[in-house]
């Protein structure tokens, strides 16, 4: 049984002879030889395997049947409003097998793996990104804990109910965690919504719905030195309820600071974020070299105050140098 990838469907072919030797017609042949005090033997080609199934056997053209049942399914695999994969005839026929006893269906193993190589094409948790910043800027990034991961197990089996169902159309992919948009592996996978954190410019814009800044300020980034780096990457806003008490402890568990806020907006966990620090006495250029936070991002009172008034849980933050 075998797919003809121009016609679409699976054909019965004529069956071929092997070119592995059968065991036991050489030992017959060689015994023979020894017998008869011959000094060589000949093995013709009745010492060949000989193929078992013949293209005659009309359970091959049920089998071939009931595997082209199995390829009229046809739609698309969606991420967002992206389609990354085609479900056809040439994908299933992938995936079908033959079985010992001349009856075929779908490898559950073969389509796992299949939806393995999707997730690894696909997932962008923690992936690279690279994209062109409104004003220009090429900003490449990773990590963080915004992007698309795929359910394989819920894919696998949209899959296999898909196939049976002759489904048709489009699929949206199942995910444990989606994102806003999707443009390939390594491409921006949020809207024109989201605030960039530039590190190495010591400031941070909120671009709206337009992809115009509708709010911008100096910060002070983490302080470098003491390894309290902002840690870069891609995330999203996790609250935004206002006041809070920030602590911070040394490595040998006593408390290292404690410290009220009035507006407290965390991206990652709820560990670091945006606040107010108006403590600090400076707010961008180098001044967080040596006056720097313990990760968070520092934000003059008025305008944390202006950010809390913008943002909305969920908000993409991408921070990079």
């Amino acid at each position: 049984l075998d797919y003809d990838n121009g016609g679409s469907q699976f054909v019965v072919r004529a069956e071929t002879a092997g070119t592995a030797l059968d065991a036991d017609k050489v030992v017959e042949t060689v015994n023979a030889a020894v017998a008869a005090m011959e000094s060589s033997a000949t093995l013709s080609e009745d010492a060949l395997q000989q193929p078992t199934l013949l293209s005659d056997d009309k359970r091959l053209a049920k089998a071939a049947d009931e595997a082209n049942s199995l390829l009229k399914a046809d739609f698309s695999l969606k991420l967002g409003d992206t389609p990354v994969a085609q479900v056809n005839a040439d994908a299933i026929a992938g995936w079908v097998r033959l079985h010992d006893d001349v009856t075929v269906g779908v490898d559950e193993g073969l389509v796992a793996a299949w939806v393995q190589d999707l997730a690894s094409a696909c997932n962008t948790y923690q992936a690279r990104r690279t994209f062109t910043r409104a004003d220009g800027k090429e900003v490449t990034v990773s990590g963080g804990v915004y992007g698309w991961i795929i359910d394989k197990d819920k894919l696998q089996e949209a899959l296999m109910n898909g196939v049976d169902s002759a489904q048709t159309g489009d699929m949206a992919i199942p995910c444990e965690q989606e994102a806003g948009a999707y443009d390939g592996l390594h491409g921006r996978d949020w809207g024109k919504r989201y605030v960039d954190v530039d590190l190495t410019e010591q400031h941070a814009r909120f671009y709206g719905e337009d992809g115009a800044i509708i709010w911008e300020s100096d910060i002070v980034s983490g302080k470098p030195a003491d390894g309290r780096d902002t840690p870069q990457g891609t995330y999203y806003i996790k609250t935004n309820d206002g006041k809070s008490v920030l602590r911070g402890y040394k490595p040998d568990g006593t408390k290292d600071y404690e410290t009220e806020v009035e507006f407290w907006m965390p991206f990652k966990d709820n560990s670091v974020g945006f606040h107010d620090a108006g403590w600090q006495e400076k707010f961008g250029g180098d001044w967080y070299v040596e006056h720097g936070s313990h990760g968070c991002i520092n934000l003059p009172p008025d305008k944390a105050e202006e950010l809390h008034g913008l943002l909305s849980v969920g908000d993409v933050v991408v921070v990079h140098e």
